[in-house]
């Protein structure tokens, strides 16, 4: 199939399923010519949800039910907190959230990073991590642990150093199927795409956003959301339709201050950081179904914050992690 890629020709949803299996059994020179060719010729919804289809039925199989997931692309070449991880854990105070993460590779804190720094365990086999989600609804999924069939793509893809599909990949690619999804995209010509596919991947309901350049909801300008439900609704929101003044994003160069900087949310201290998850995990609310609309849901993430939800929700995810 590599000739029809080079060619600039879009492969089917089917073609891009065996396209995830042939590279498996591909030579390193030739799984690089794939993905710098899926690059240059840019990829379709089509072929975004045949390869994320592959991944999840070679992925460890896990049945946690109907959860919700808020995972984003990374790439968007901005430092700051890791607010998919923060609005993960507080939407795990209303729903099931089965996080699908992974280290840092193109920021400075990935999502796997964080939640070490806030002491929870984050290499969870598949009967642990059912036992963690049962007792805490929260239960993170490390991806190369999960997705053993990357093992040869991973180094590959890193020694490339350029975005490839797996970076589109990952937020689509989580084992537990999430019904509900928060997908941040570091592109706003991906928001379209990305829709479409977890379309056709049967997602229930889910929020695919763009920021002013980030991979998440913007605090400070218009986001781009396309909403998937029976049908894709692409649009624009503002700070004000959260009810929040507009407010900056603060860079964040380390993991270990990622996560001192989330807990200070959780603990209610409403800063610039505070809007950025007030912002996010309401989004993640709205996918949810919970939140009708994003000024509910940021009043319903104050109210989880000042009640001590959300700090004990992390107290108790932590002790669960370590003990199962």
């Amino acid at each position: 199939m590599l000739d029809i890629i080079a060619n600039g020709k879009d492969l089917s949803f089917e073609q891009a399923y065996e396209l995830f299996d042939a590279m498996l059994n591909e030579s390193e020179i030739k799984i690089a010519a794939y993905l710098a060719a899926m690059q240059a010729k840019n990829y379709t919804a089509e072929e975004i949800a045949g390869l994320a289809k592959a991944m999840r039925d070679k992925a460890l199989e896990v049945d946690f039910g109907i959860v919700a997931d808020t995972c984003g692309t990374g790439g968007d070449g901005f430092a700051t907190i890791n607010v998919s991880t923060a609005s993960s854990l507080l939407l795990s105070c209303f729903v099931r959230v089965a996080k699908h993460g992974n280290f840092s590779v193109t920021s400075k804190s990935g999502s796997a990073d964080v939640l070490r720094e806030l002491g929870i365990e984050i290499e969870l086999p598949p009967k642990k991590a059912q036992r963690c989600i049962e007792k805490t609804n929260f239960a993170f999924l490390l991806a190369p642990n999960y997705h053993p069939a990357l093992r040869k793509i991973m180094p590959i893809r890193r020694e490339l150093g350029i975005r490839t599909i797996f970076n589109v990949l990952g937020p689509l690619a989580n084992p537990a199927n999430p019904a509900y999804q928060l997908v941040g995209v570091y592109s706003s010509d991906l928001v379209g795409k990305i829709a479409n596919a977890l379309k056709i991947l049967g997602v229930k309901k889910a929020l695919v956003v763009h920021g002013d350049g980030l991979d998440e909801v913007s605090p400070s300008s218009e986001t781009i959301v396309a909403e998937v439900g029976k049908t894709v609704e692409i649009y624009k929101i503002c700070p004000e339709d959260f009810g929040i003044t507009k407010t900056r994003t603060i860079p964040c160069n380390s993991a270990k201050k990622s996560a001192r900087r989330i807990l200070k949310v959780f603990a209610g201290v409403m800063n610039e950081d505070a809007n950025f998850v007030l912002v996010n995990a309401s989004a993640a609310l709205c996918a949810c179904k919970i939140a009708s609309d994003f000024k509910e849901g940021v009043e319903i993430v104050k109210n989880a914050i000042f009640e001590g939800d959300v700090l004990a929700k992390v107290r108790e995810v932590r002790d669960v992690s370590k003990e199962a």
